[in-house]
């Protein structure tokens, strides 16, 4: 009881930023089952259109990865609480906007501005769990909050299916602009540090306080020292690898069981739902292997060369049933590997710049995985209608992300 007394950080801000990632999540990826709709194929006249379809989500990414940049700034200037307020309100108006699109230029443009909207996610939590949360806790707290995005997935899959059987692809969009409120409420509880949470006990408060004047005093860096470091450019390389491959895999995997595996829509959904739950759980359990071992960097190479091996076998030797929990439970991977990132990051940067660094290291990520859906797309039609070449492709890149997390593990050891 005394435990749960003190620690105001994991119910009430690690809470409000699950809820945060998990509604940006479904806002992010419920383009990968209109996509896989054919009433919205047919009245937007992009039935076999795989590069424009891929280019709906990569939109978004390019929208994302160059708000991040300046949510990192605003952030540092009004604060993540009004940041994430003044965010999930924006995430609302767009989607209503999206309910009324005509074409697919217009589409396009609105996923970017759906974009630049949700920029504020990363450069928001990384600043909390700087601010509120122990560095020996920042793994967990990041695999935390990011489970939003399998969790999002998981729950937003069913309600997305529901309300587009119920109400078309338009009017489900209609309803997700109105569940993109829920963050507000919550974060008119959350406080931008510790000492302004009227109801925080004095005893978390010198744990969090102490704990920031060690990392003061260490061999961090400051945000002009970030461009000329090896290891904060690994990060940025590594966090292009997370972000392509969790949002690539997303939205083709809906498409790829509907159209390639021959699954009926409805019974997709209960099976990747399923393989969502279980990446949730992965994802929480390798956050926590990263805390307690404190061998991030290894623990990230570990399962990426997991993925690598095994994403192949995944989509060609299983049954269509078993495919489609086996691809959905791999999401685990790029999502803890993008938490074991921003834990990697709080460890080489110091606190003061750590919204501005977010803003680089996950703009640059996030903005060069645009490319990742519509690659996929491209391959999809290069090789004849076979998805074996697209899921080749995230094996490559996976393969790329575990070298890296070698040698950040190879300077760690050295610093």
């Amino acid at each position: 009881m005394g435990r749960l007394n003190i620690a105001r950080r994991w119910l009430v801000v690690a809470p409000a930023l699950l809820l945060l990632w998990t509604i940006g999540q479904v806002d992010k990826t419920h383009i990968s089952l209109i996509v896989a709709d054919p009433a919205f194929l047919q009245e937007l006249d992009l039935a076999g259109h795989n590069p424009a379809l891929g280019g709906l989500m990569s939109a978004f990414f390019v929208g994302y990865g160059i708000a991040i940049f300046v949510w990192g700034f605003v952030i540092d200037r009004f604060g993540p609480r009004v940041s994430a307020i003044a965010g999930a309100l924006c995430w609302g108006a767009v989607l209503f906007l999206s309910s009324h699109v005509a074409g697919i230029k217009e589409y396009l443009l609105i996923r970017f501005l759906l974009g630049v909207a949700e920029g504020n996610l990363w450069p928001v939590s990384n600043t909390l769990t700087n601010r509120w949360f122990p560095t020996s806790e920042h793994s967990r707290v990041q695999t935390f909050w990011i489970t939003g995005v399998t969790l999002g997935t998981a729950i937003g899959v069913p309600i997305v299916t529901a309300l587009m059987l119920s109400s078309g692809w338009r009017g489900a969009l209609a309803w997700l602009s109105l569940l993109s409120l829920l963050p507000v409420a919550c974060f008119l509880f959350v406080g931008d540090w510790p000492h302004e949470h009227k109801g925080i006990r004095g005893q978390e408060l010198r744990e969090i306080e102490h704990d920031r004047s060690i990392v003061r005093t260490d061999e961090r860096l400051n945000f002009d020292d970030l461009f000329t470091s090896t290891p904060f450019w690994l990060i940025t390389i590594c966090q292009v690898t997370s972000a392509t491959t969790i949002y690539t895999l997303i939205q083709w995997l809906p498409t790829y069981l509907t159209s390639f595996a021959h699954l009926s829509f409805t019974s997709m959904g209960a099976w990747i739902t399923a393989g969502y739950i279980l990446a949730t759980l992965v994802t929480l359990a390798v956050g926590y292997i990263g805390d307690r071992t404190m061998q991030r960097a290894l623990t990230a190479a570990a399962v990426s060369l997991g993925f690598a091996v095994l994403i192949l076998p995944a989509a060609q030797g299983l049954p269509p049933g078993g495919s489609a929990v086996v691809l959905a439970s791999l999401i685990s991977v790029p999502s803890s590997t993008a938490a074991l990132n921003g834990a990697l990051m709080h460890m080489l940067v110091r606190p003061e710049a750590i919204a501005r660094g977010t803003g680089v290291y996950v703009g640059i990520g996030n903005l060069a995985s645009a490319a990742g859906p519509t690659i996929f797309g491209v391959l999809i039609n290069a090789f004849g209608g076979q998805y074996w070449g697209g899921f080749a492709f995230l094996a490559v890149l996976n393969g790329l992300g575990a070298a890296c997390y070698v040698a950040l593990h190879r300077f760690s050891t050295r610093a």
